[in-house]
């Protein structure tokens, strides 16, 4: 029974793809839209780096200072 159901779920599925291709438009404006018109981005990126790189070095600190207090406690 088990390869009878895989034929035929292999027929439809074929049978279905084929269709759906043959239905699309071979027209004249047929075909993908024109590509957007690009507009530069409206937020820098580079505005907040130093902000997060100075963030990131004070966390870095306050997680070695809990560490080095963590050690220190259980000596």
């Amino acid at each position: 029974m088990r390869p009878q159901i895989v034929t035929i779920a292999t027929l439809v599925l074929f049978l279905v793809n084929s269709t759906l291709m043959l239905g699309q438009s071979t027209g004249k404006e047929a075909g993908p839209p024109p590509p957007a018109q690009r507009t530069p981005g409206e937020l820098p990126i580079d505005s907040g780096l130093y902000i997060l790189l100075i963030a990131g070095i004070i966390y870095g600190v306050y997680v070695l200072l809990q560490r080095r207090k963590a050690k220190n406690i259980l000596d």
